[in-house]
């Protein structure tokens, strides 16, 4: 463990896995809280970005995630992500040059699937929304120094000439996801759209307590949350076969067993319990070209002892991915690319031994069998700018 501060507030960096399952996972009823965000979370979001919230506010969101994201409705999501893998497909084929945005294409009609149902619109103008997604972003601690001295928030409002900026900020975000829900929204309530997670929530089918507006942020925040999700960890999959040539023929050789070495069929869903290599490949994947170095602080509810360690209220802990996944007590020659390390009878637990979501009560609340495709478990990117958000898994892809 390593003690910090950034700004005011009191870090506690967690280097270890033993550490993080032991405070995140068994200390998990009193690290599960969120510290203040007055700007970004309070102004820019309007205090309705559940991954934002302290536990109050974001166990009542995540359930409906939850309950909304699962069950019946997951042949409906399923159906999207192989309609939109063979396109993915059918692309690479037609200009393999462009296979980034081959990519981004992907991630985009999957998410907008799950959220509303439909095709994105290729016509729609979604600027003012990704700029709104980008200041959140780029303001969350450390980008945003006010965040980092939130007793700075208490001072009167003349006293705080920055308040303008975050201010014209949620302004933004709200007319631009306001703008962008509307249409849906209308769409959903003449029963012109088909099942989604937006018509659950319009109708709500998981009995939400939040406001109209609170619909609204949870729906944007699910596309938020996943819209770049995929894209990026396609994009570390491309790199991690073309320098892991060994290990890509591996796993090619394990889906022409299942599927046929013809091109008879493609992989789906009830294969996975057949490809353990595949979610192996992946696990490792994940482990040696991180998404995350670090991940959103959890808050300290309470004093806590911990082995000898004397942790006040209001402590943050912070996991070091960096460290964990290059701690050599942990994993044998860390810096290689080696899947067999996670062939162990629990391939298919894609978290297992894996902190990329971050952990304790806190993190993805989907079974590994529910979405395979992204994960919403806490979807705040600290290191956006050089590998972007979470994701969980390629088998669906």
């Amino acid at each position: 463990m390593t003690t910090t501060h950034l700004g005011s507030k009191l870090w506690v960096v967690l280097n270890s896995n033993r550490l993080v399952s032991e405070l995140y996972g068994k200390k998990g009823s009193v690290t599960n809280g969120r510290p203040p965000y007055p700007m970004v979370s309070d102004i820019i979001s309007e205090g309705r970005r559940s991954v934002l919230l302290p536990t109050e506010g974001w166990s009542e969101r995540r359930r409906v995630m939850h309950q909304l994201l699962s069950g019946s409705a997951m042949a409906n999501y399923q159906e999207y992500q192989v309609e939109e893998s063979n396109n993915l497909l059918s692309s690479y084929l037609e200009s393999p040059q462009h296979w980034y945005t081959h990519h981004r294409v992907y991630s985009n009609s999957v998410i907008h699937r799950i959220a509303f149902g439909e095709k994105p619109n290729p016509n729609d103008d979604i600027r003012a929304v990704t700029q709104a997604q980008f200041d959140f972003l780029m303001n969350a601690p450390p980008y945003n120094l006010w965040d980092c001295f939130p007793e700075l928030a208490r001072l009167p409002k003349f006293l705080q000439p920055w308040r303008g900026k975050f201010a014209a900020m949620g302004q933004a975000t709200n007319d631009a996801y306001s703008s962008y829900w509307a249409p849906i929204q209308r769409s959903i309530e003449q029963g012109k759209s088909p099942q989604s997670f937006a018509r659950d929530l319009v109708f709500n089918e998981a009995k939400f307590t939040g406001s109209e507006k609170d619909k609204m942020f949870l729906a944007m925040q699910l596309v938020e949350a996943g819209s770049d999700t995929t894209r990026l960890a396609l994009n570390i999959f491309v790199l991690t076969s073309v320098t892991n040539t060994k290990h890509f023929l591996r796993a090619r050789t394990e889906i022409d067993r299942v599927c046929g070495n013809k091109g008879e069929r493609l992989p789906g869903f009830d294969d996975e319990k057949d490809l353990p290599y595949i979610n192996a490949f992946v696990k490792e994947m994940l482990r040696w070209r991180r998404i995350f170095d670090w991940t959103p602080e959890h808050m300290l509810t309470e004093d806590l002892e911990f082995e000898g360690y004397f942790f006040p209220k209001g402590t943050n802990f912070v996991i070091n991915h960096a460290s964990i996944a290059n701690d050599p007590a942990a994993y044998e020659d860390p810096q290689s690319f080696r899947p067999e390390r996670w062939l162990d009878g629990r391939e298919t637990e894609i978290m297992g031994g894996s902190w990329q979501f971050g952990g304790g009560r806190r993190r993805e609340p989907f079974d590994d069998k529910d979405i395979r495709h992204f994960t919403l478990e806490e979807p705040f990117p600290i290191a956006v700018t050089s590998r972007g958000e979470a994701w969980a898994k390629l088998i669906g892809a």
